[in-house]
């Protein structure tokens, strides 16, 4: 009776889903993302401002932007398979979305870039609802002719299981391990590509 017990509440607590709320607010140069996370019935609810623009100096942007630009060299020399990418998004179409918001605003005096950022957003939207298919949307974007202005306020509310993460981060270090092997295999063809036949005495 105890262990059926304990395997129900194991089984409960596996299919539970965390709820990952991401919310982004953007007036102009002013950006705020914020991350919150919540389990067992918002017991656990922990909300990590992302990024604020406002309150961050200017030696801080720059450790930022320096550390943004080794991370995408790092990603750059990483050569990881089409089938290890596709065994990703694969994982990640099984997650579970509850919500997408986006609400745009966008403003140009030239109304060639206006018309055509409003056309490009909303092909976008077009497709992207198709391929995420959530629970609940609302996606609108509002055109401004006269002045210069960038108002969004997004949010996505994603519900994925213990499992769903168990088996990204499975096809995540598969494909790092692949990336590996590949990485490996680079290095030991460009050695052997040396010619390290002696000519004559070289001392």
């Amino acid at each position: 009776m105890i262990i059926l017990v304990i395997v129900s509440i194991l089984t409960i607590f596996i299919k539970m889903p965390f709820h990952i709320i991401l919310t982004s607010k953007v007036v102009n140069q002013d950006i705020k993302i914020d991350l919150n996370l919540r389990y067992m019935f918002n017991i656990i609810n922990i909300n990590i401002p992302i990024y604020l623009r406002k309150v961050e100096s200017k030696k801080k942007e720059l450790k930022k932007s320096k550390r943004k630009r080794k991370l995408i060299k790092k990603l750059k020399s990483r050569k990881i398979l089409a089938r290890d990418v596709f065994a990703i998004c694969r994982q990640l179409k099984k997650i579970d979305i509850e919500e997408f918001y986006s609400d745009v605003h966008i403003g140009n005096t030239n109304i060639s870039i206006t018309n055509f950022i409003y056309l490009f957003v909303n092909l976008i939207y077009g497709n992207l609802i198709n391929i995420i298919d959530p629970n609940k949307f609302y996606m609108n974007i509002k055109p401004n002719f006269i002045e210069n202005k960038l108002y969004i306020d997004f949010k996505i509310h994603v519900k994925p299981s213990i499992k769903n993460i168990i088996d990204i981060l499975k096809a995540i270090l598969i494909a790092n391990k692949n990336s590996k092997k590949i990485k490996k295999e680079y290095k030991k063809y460009e050695s052997n590509r040396i010619n390290t036949k002696h000519h004559g005495n070289n001392a």
